[in-house]
């Protein structure tokens, strides 16, 4: 018989069952309910309310996005007292499918005036103490006021590059010469140095940027393919459109648009923020069970290079990062940073980022990353069933996704729950990118277990396509002769056991047209050994650099039924002295460049590859290779794909 107490327990029960969805709308208020009728305001407020009902789901958990734009003042993190419950999701989702909503870590600026209508520069004033390395205007990165020197001009000094050349001494001369720095995009890196000041005609560098940033390979004043030299970051050098000058001391931008147009109806924002979304579990508490669905991940900067510190590149976003210089380069390996992503995350499991856009950022993703390179709270590594899928990257800084990290505990992690595993990284399109630091990559996986590489569109890119491995084979099983011969393990051990990469699928990507500003590089290029990982149905064109290249340690790869229209070698594996590199298997392939079967010694087999000369030679079976490779051709219609291929016909 039901008393009176049971009947309200009994409700209480049923109003426990219900899973009651959040909605937040720019119009909103945070005083609201946050029901669909009565949104929040801001994310944050949404937040806090999922946090009193995630508790103990029965069913998933959505916070409704409106479309508009949410400017974040500070990065939104999310610890596993976000996360989801009994296997069911905290789903954050745009209720927009097509436009999305936009979350930025910018302040728009909107009030300028002309300071020179000759040279049509504008000018505005912007918050106080604002620091930002970055502007962007109508969502694309703008340049910062540079010039382009010759190398012979200048000549090495002892505390810095004396300017030679009587031309080029007069930036020496300039007002604002001691914001400048020196920016070199060589080979595969792209390195800065700032002035610390200027003394006649010599400039005198930040230390210890300028002593690392002369030491180790492809350097600043040893490149292995001289690109580029500038001058950047002085107000006197703001010639060119597209190009701003940050004056931080006076809260002051200048900008030159790009046409003959004014700023009146310019969309122009500078970003504050490094982070937006930080999802930071512990190894004792991981963040679970979230979706972030629909958004446009927008305006941010990374300020570290402005430091004595520099950037002291060391490829694909690897950088000296401690303040410290280095007589022995070696003694720098096993400490180099990561840059880090403007979404993080780390020391979670089952989380997915889904049909939504990076866009006019510096970092992009970083899945984890090494701790140095991850937001308090974030502890980095320790990520397991991550997907990040149907996503437009474009206008990116660095990478734009950068899966893993560089030191021990990534490779041989202390702590088995450091190991990244099972990482997805599916159907999303790359285009556009890199422009702060152009050695990034679209794709970056370093040390990780079962991460699948599947139906990405990746064009038009400074350095390669996808990068798969880290550390030249020296942190392998037993390590490695030639960096044995550099002194590395004076610095670190000969560890005796493999690594934590293994059994990678690289497969049905379409990478065409990288290689734009560097060398030495490759549509999809591996370092060091990853047991089990296949590479298949890929399809890979270009005019620069080679399709596949298996750099130092590259070991127990398997690539097959594939098409490689290039100019350069579609095959390349680095077997010089001492090296680790071997054990691959090239098989079942079509190319435009000569076939190479054959055994190439070192356990590396070569067979079964077809030269030809034009598509319509390619048999049934590659042509539908093509057609395939890249995001779903049912996805094409209605997203920016680079894949032109018709369906093929036996």
């Amino acid at each position: 018989m039901f008393t009176n107490a049971l009947v309200l327990l009994y409700v209480a029960l049923l109003a426990q069952a219900v899973t009651a969805d959040f909605y937040v709308s720019p119009t909103g208020n945070d005083n609201n309910s946050g029901s669909e009728s009565s949104p929040f305001k801001t994310l944050e407020r949404a937040q806090t309310a999922v946090r009193t009902t995630n508790s103990n789901l029965e069913s998933n958990l959505h916070v409704n996005i409106a479309p508009g734009t949410y400017y974040l003042a500070k990065p939104l993190t999310f610890t596993s007292a976000d996360s989801g419950s009994n296997n069911f999701s905290v789903i954050w989702q745009a209720t927009d499918p097509v436009h999305g909503a936009d979350i930025s870590g910018g302040t728009p600026i909107t009030t300028w005036s002309v300071h020179d209508a000759q040279k049509n520069i504008y000018t505005a004033q912007v918050p106080a103490g604002s620091q930002s390395r970055h502007f962007f205007v109508n969502q694309k990165h703008a340049q910062r006021a540079r010039t382009q020197l010759q190398r012979s001009a200048l000549r090495l000094t002892a505390r810095g590059f004396d300017v030679t050349d009587n031309a080029t001494q007069y930036i020496t001369k300039l007002p604002g010469i001691k914001t400048g720095e020196l920016r070199s995009i060589n080979s595969f890196t792209d390195r800065y140095i700032p002035v610390a000041a200027v003394e006649g005609t010599e400039l005198i560098m930040a230390n210890p940027a300028f002593n690392n940033n002369i030491i180790g390979y492809d350097t600043v004043i040893k490149p292995d393919v001289p690109g580029s030299l500038w001058m950047e970051n002085v107000l006197d050098l703001l010639s060119d459109e597209g190009e701003y000058y940050l004056d931080e001391s006076n809260s002051t931008i200048y900008y030159k648009p790009i046409g003959s147009g004014s700023m009146d109806n310019a969309y122009a924002v500078l970003p504050k923020l490094e982070q937006l979304i930080v999802v930071a579990g512990t190894y004792d508490n991981p963040v679970h069970d979230l979706v972030f669905q629909g958004f446009n991940y927008m305006h941010t900067t990374w300020n570290k290079p402005s430091s004595n510190t520099g950037y002291v590149d060391q490829q694909t976003g690897g950088y000296i990062g401690l303040n410290d210089t280095y007589a022995d380069f070696e003694a720098s390996r096993p400490f180099w940073f990561q840059i880090p992503g403007s979404v993080q995350a780390s020391a979670c499991n089952n989380i997915s980022f889904r049909n939504g856009s990076m866009i006019a950022l510096m970092g992009g993703m970083g899945i984890g990353n090494d701790p140095n390179a991850h937001a308090p709270p974030g502890v980095g590594l320790g990520v397991s069933n991550l997907d990040i899928s149907g996503m437009f990257f474009v206008q990116t800084g660095a990478n734009a996704i950068t899966v893993g990290g560089i030191q021990a505990d990534s490779h041989h992690p202390s702590d088995v729950r450091m190991t990244n595993k099972f990482i997805t990284i599916t159907e999303n399109i790359f285009t556009d990118q890199q422009y702060t630091i152009t050695s990034g990559v679209p794709i970056f996986v370093t040390y990780t277990e079962g991460t699948k590489i599947t139906h990405n569109d990746i064009s038009n890119v400074p350095y390669s396509g996808i990068c798969y491995g880290y550390g030249w084979g020296s942190n392998d099983a037993g390590g490695s002769p030639r960096y044995q011969d550099r002194g590395l393990y004076k610095h670190q051990p000969i560890y005796n056991t493999p690594t934590t990469m293994k059994n990678g699928v690289i497969s049905y990507n379409l990478i065409s047209n990288y290689g734009t500003m560097h060398s030495d590089l490759g549509g999809i290029y591996t370092l060091s050994a990853s047991p089990n990982t296949a590479l298949s149905n890929n399809w890979i064109k270009t005019n620069n650099g080679y399709a596949l290249y298996h750099d130092e340690g590259s070991r127990e790869y398997t690539s097959e039924l594939s098409v490689y229209s290039v100019k350069g070698r579609w095959f390349n594996a680095n077997t010089e002295s001492r090296l680790t590199t071997g054990k691959l298997t090239a098989r079942n392939a079509w190319t435009t460049d000569p076939p190479q079967n054959g055994n190439h010694g070192y356990d590396i087999q070569v067979s079964n590859i077809t030269q030809f000369s034009d598509y319509s030679q390619l048999p049934y079976e590659f042509k539908n290779v093509c057609y395939l490779a890249g995001i779903p051709p049912s996805q094409r219609s209605s997203r920016p794909s680079t894949n032109t291929a018709s369906p093929p016909t036996q």
